[in-house]
């Protein structure tokens, strides 16, 4: 019989590197950042018609605008209280929520300008994101390939 001391085996055998993180987690990462609150706004709804958030079509489907701060909103946010949208703050505790039943989203604009009292949206390309990569950056997680879970780096 051989002594085999498998306690020692684990401890020499080295971790697997963890799986870099995808082009589209790393641009959501950086816009979302740090960022606590999430600014949507959205129309309530009227008789027989449900709620309408501020959004358009794009190849992925339907686009969510959503701003971080309020700066980032600018001067044309009370434009957009007269067309009748609302400003709704969301934690990012509820903004995950919010997305996770939100299913008909495909993807965020995050932090657009607002042009021609809020009819027109500016952005780069780089500030759309899609909204899988948003829940990974919202759960802590790089991205999910294959129905697994790859765990970010912890930081050190």
């Amino acid at each position: 019989m051989i002594a085999v001391d498998f306690a020692r085996r684990r401890r020499a055998r080295p971790s697997p590197a963890p799986a870099a993180e995808s082009p589209g987690v790393a641009t959501a990462r950086q816009l979302m950042g740090s960022a606590r609150d999430f600014l949507l706004f959205w129309r309530p709804p009227a008789r027989r018609s449900s709620a309408e958030y501020l959004g358009g079509r794009w190849d992925w489907g339907w686009t969510l605008f959503v701003w971080t701060n309020e700066a980032a909103v600018g001067p044309l946010r009370m434009d957009l209280g007269s067309r009748g949208y609302l400003a709704q703050w969301l934690t990012r505790e509820g903004f995950l929520s919010f997305l996770h039943r939100a299913t008909d989203i495909g993807g965020l604009l995050l932090d657009g300008e607002l042009e021609d009292g809020g009819e027109k949206i500016r952005s780069e390309p780089h500030q759309l994101v899609r909204r899988t990569d948003a829940l990974a950056v919202l759960e802590g997680r790089n991205e999910e390939r294959g129905g697994v879970v790859v765990p970010r780096r912890p930081v050190r």
